[in-house]
């Protein structure tokens, strides 16, 4: 499965291009979808997916700008550019930073489909990497409710596998660990949460042992653990109260970031940060968390099937819904259902 994001200013082009990935295949996973870069650059580092497809025009950060961040920070992941532009110094730029395809509009769906095709070799070695990054993450969300002792021990072990793994070469292990770091340190910055004396990042130190590298991220992940609020909602702004009641009463139809900081009269990446520091967890976490207790429910006192209720709650698809619904419970719907149903 290869995990995509879309995203496109214009809303009818958005649904179009969605829908085409959608019927390109099962192999294919829309797990979001939004219409300006800011808001798709907060996503990638929430979501983790595999494919970006991108207008290369769009509001706040263009398809470009939003290619050449993701290059930067060393963020495994294909992309694809959607112009409505035949220049030559665009699709320069975009090769410049490893972009898999350059594509025209209007896009059609013979076209989509070569392009997903000629970009797998590089979607494969994407998959090779994403799981790390994506097991990260839900660790430091802690979506299953871990100690912090025993959180900070399966990320030692994450990346000691890391270090230790032969099926990824030297670059793409440094690349993983830069990721693990600049993840926490934007969690700490989120915070407010001051970094003083730590050891030298890696690569970049002159040890690269793993004793050494070890040590380094466990003193990351300590100042995250031991320093983070325990009780973050105490002293929530009225912005983001309203927010979360906003998505209570609403979370079963379409929440979008950018429509968020809107209402909230912030922008895109002021409220994502803010959001974070006073609910514990990215937008899409909170939204699919309420998502997922909803849909407990329905598992348990009504005979709609998992797709059914994937729909219910708000899902874009059934798979997204399923990877969702175990990452946060630990099981399958259909393995909750079965297991918990009188």
């Amino acid at each position: 499965m290869y995990t995509v994001l879309v995203a496109e200013n214009e809303p009818w082009v958005l649904r179009g291009i969605v829908e085409m990935v959608e019927a390109a295949g099962e192999e294919y996973e829309v797990i979001g979808a939004c219409g300006n870069g800011e808001e798709a650059w907060s996503l990638i580092q929430d979501m983790w997916p595999m494919l970006l497809i991108t207008d290369i025009m769009m509001p706040e950060l263009d398809g470009l700008a939003l290619i050449k961040r993701i290059t930067e920070h060393r963020i495994p992941l294909a992309s694809i550019i959607i112009s409505g532009y035949d220049s030559f110094s665009y699709a320069q730029q975009a090769i410049t930073y490893g972009v898999a395809e350059y594509m025209l509009k209007p896009v059609e769906f013979g076209g989509l489909l070569e392009a997903l095709n000629r970009s797998k070799e590089k979607l494969e070695s994407v998959r090779s990497m994403n799981p790390y990054i994506v097991t990260f993450q839900n660790l430091l969300e802690n979506s299953q409710g871990l100690s912090p002792k025993r959180a900070m021990q399966k990320q030692e072990e994450l990346i000691r596998s890391v270090l230790r793994t032969n099926a990824l070469n030297k670059q793409a292990r440094w690349n993983l660990l830069h990721v693990f770091e600049q993840k926490v340190r934007r969690l700490l910055g989120d915070y407010g949460i001051r970094l003083h004396e730590l050891p030298s990042p890696v690569p970049g130190g002159a040890s690269e042992d793993e004793a050494s590298i070890l040590h380094y991220h466990k003193a990351l992940l300590e100042r995250w653990y031991l320093e983070s609020p325990s009780s973050v909602k105490a002293s929530m702004p009225a912005a983001i109260e309203r927010s979360c009641q906003y998505i209570t009463e609403h979370f079963r139809e379409e929440i979008t970031l950018s429509e968020m900081a809107e209402l909230s009269h912030f922008s895109v990446s002021h409220f994502s940060s803010l959001f974070k520091k006073h609910t514990g967890s990215s937008l899409v976490s909170y939204v699919n968390g309420l998502r997922v207790e909803e849909a407990k429910k329905l598992l348990l006192s009504s005979a709609f099937s998992v797709a059914e209720i994937a729909g219910i709650v708000g899902f874009s698809t059934t798979p997204y819904f399923t990877r969702a619904f175990k990452t946060a419970v630990g099981v399958s719907p259909l393995e909750y259902r079965k297991r918990l149903s009188p």
